[in-house]
């Protein structure tokens, strides 16, 4: 075997390797061009009349931004992302409280009930550890934003770098 034969061989992989390519290319280029318009057709309006309005009826998630713009324009953004965390706490806090009070024996359904000074006992033990918990929690999350904070410093540093 030459080295013309060789460069003939290579050639005719390439040739049929980027034959291949192409077809594939333009198939997954025509299925997604299929489903972008069966998309446009599902999302569109009904209405085929230019000179006719278009519906103005505001969907669920239309409320929920336009509630979120104002809540947002009342509070501003620092109260507004506070008040957020502070409801992740919460969640999460009540969440923690209910796994605890079955570890602890404090509830409802646990047989038989603590009574007097166990249940006082536990009682306290929950609030001790609902309170380092809160305490872990907020830990993170400042931990979460100052890191945040610092990343975003950084890139802005290196944007103006680069």
């Amino acid at each position: 075997m030459t080295i013309n034969d060789t460069q003939k061989k290579i050639g005719q992989l390439f040739s049929n390797t980027l034959t291949q390519t192409k077809n594939e290319s333009s198939s997954a280029l025509s299925t997604f061009a299929e489903e972008f318009h069966r998309q446009l057709a599902a999302n569109s309006n009904t209405n085929t009349d230019p000179n006719k309005p278009a519906a103005t009826e505001t969907s669920e998630s239309d409320a929920m931004v336009e509630e979120f713009k104002s809540t947002l324009g009342t509070k501003g953004a620092l109260t507004f992302f506070q008040d957020y965390n502070n409801e992740k706490i919460e969640k999460m806090i009540e969440e923690k409280k209910a796994e605890l009070e079955g570890k602890l024996g404090l509830s409802a359904d646990t047989q038989p009930p603590l009574t007097g000074n166990a249940r006082a006992e536990a009682l306290t033990s929950l609030d001790q550890m609902l309170s380092d918990f809160r305490k872990q929690l907020m830990d993170k999350l400042n931990a979460e934003n100052k890191l945040d904070q610092q990343n975003s410093m950084l890139n802005t540093f290196l944007q103006k770098m680069g």
